[in-house]
């Protein structure tokens, strides 16, 4: 044989034999599964076995790649039994997945670990395995001599991430029953965490229990009120100033359903109550001349005038009603005054809407709205100012300014 020729021989030989070498270092998902499954758990260590899942998890992608590709070029070559044959690939893959025991045996593994390391492990462990979600109950039951609650929340978290316990102002139970929420126990008896406070999730499943204790809790996220009483010491806090155009209108206890406004009106059955702030505030969001400009106003011509507004607190109101005036000498007003009527929270109106919505209507209609005449006598480019005033029935008002222009 000529030398050339074997020497070329030598080459592609060395060449095959390099290409063969990772098919033949990387066994088969399958292979890798079946090996993992006849492991003797208690001969491994947690590490061997993490690397083991690794490995494996990186064949299965791989070879799930390989199967995708395979059913969609049957797909497009219309061959059904190697679209079937890539489907049972894919399925079979799906099914190489850690199992309960293993996974119980890598946990008791990592909580021997120290924190850094078990965040980490536990984390790892949450991805990998199916069987690992640890669940933390929060028991919110209570029981007295002529009552019983019986209620349990569970969150599922990964290890280690944060979880805010509710507080006082979410629990909707019967104050007058139970109290109020003073925090929160790994048993019924004594607080390991206060109402409200953020923890980390556990790593293995948890139980907390609300403990309550007698006394009225007035909260206010607003005004950043959140003060407890005794009972018998309780004094109603009535000196919450306005804040922004929001003005104070009494305290509100959802399960009594009762308002204070100071401490005569207050009264406490039971084991006590939990009142929140209660805001009137209104916004007028739009004002509008009907059919006209009010940059470019007529003289001598009677003109309308409407508006929009919400309710943007947590009272409704009830009887509303609107004035619209003006230091100008050169107006002269037809109708300054409208009656609104009611308006629930979270709602919003026009002058003259016959019934609220929790979504914006338009100014359009010259029923109930204002009327005015600019005189003769105004000079063009003149600036007419106004002002819309919303009054409730107590006479808190809410006002908004608007500049009209003669034309």
């Amino acid at each position: 044989m000529p030398m050339r020729i074997l020497r070329t021989s030598i080459v592609l030989s060395a060449i095959f034999l390099f290409a063969m070498v990772p098919v033949l270092a990387s066994p088969t998902a399958e292979r890798q599964f079946q090996t993992l499954q006849s492991l003797d758990l208690n001969a491994q260590t947690m590490q061997s076995l993490i690397q083991s899942y690794d490995n494996l998890n990186a064949s299965v992608a791989r070879e799930a790649q390989e199967a995708r590709k395979a059913l969609e070029q049957a797909r497009s070559r219309g061959d059904k039994d190697a679209y079937l044959e890539a489907r049972s690939k894919l399925n079979t893959l799906s099914s190489f997945r850690m199992d309960q025991a293993t996974s119980d045996y890598i946990l008791q593994k990592l909580l021997e670990l120290p924190d850094a390391e078990m965040q980490k492990t536990a984390a790892w462990l949450y991805q990998n395995s199916s069987f690992y979600r640890p669940v933390l109950t929060l028991d919110f039951s209570s029981e007295g001599p002529n009552y019983r609650y019986s209620f349990r929340q569970q969150i599922g978290r990964q290890p280690g991430s944060k979880v805010t316990l509710p507080d006082a102002s979410q629990i909707r139970l019967n104050t007058a029953h139970i109290g109020i929420l003073a925090g929160w126990g790994l048993t019924p008896e004594e607080i390991t965490y206060e109402a409200g406070q953020t923890i980390e999730m556990g790593y293995t499943n948890q139980t907390l229990y609300a403990i309550y204790k007698p006394g009225v809790r007035f909260y206010d996220e607003r005004s950043k009120t959140d003060l407890f009483y005794e009972i018998e010491d309780v004094v109603v806090p009535t000196d919450l100033a306005p804040i922004g155009s929001a003005v104070f209108a009494g305290w509100y206890d959802r399960t009594t359903a009762q308002v204070v406004t100071d401490s005569e009106s207050l009264t406490v059955e039971g084991k006590g109550a939990f009142f929140e702030a209660l805001w009137k505030d209104l916004s007028i969001d739009r004002i509008g001349i009907l059919y006209y400009n009010h940059q470019n106003l007529p003289a001598n011509t009677q003109l309308a005038l409407g508006f929009s507004y919400r309710n943007v607190g947590n009272v409704d109101f009830s009887s509303l009603k609107a004035t619209l005036s003006s230091d100008s000498e050169y107006v002269t007003f037809l109708v300054d005054e409208l009656q609104l009527g009611s308006l629930p929270s979270a709602h919003q109106a026009t002058n003259n809407s016959r019934i609220s919505s929790r979504t914006a209507q338009r100014i359009r209609g010259e029923g109930n709205t204002f009327r005015f005449v600019i005189s003769k006598d105004a000079p063009s480019s003149t600036v007419i100012p106004m002002r819309l005033t919303l009054i409730d029935e107590k006479g808190n008002s809410w006002t908004e300014d608007i500049e009209c222009v003669v034309r």
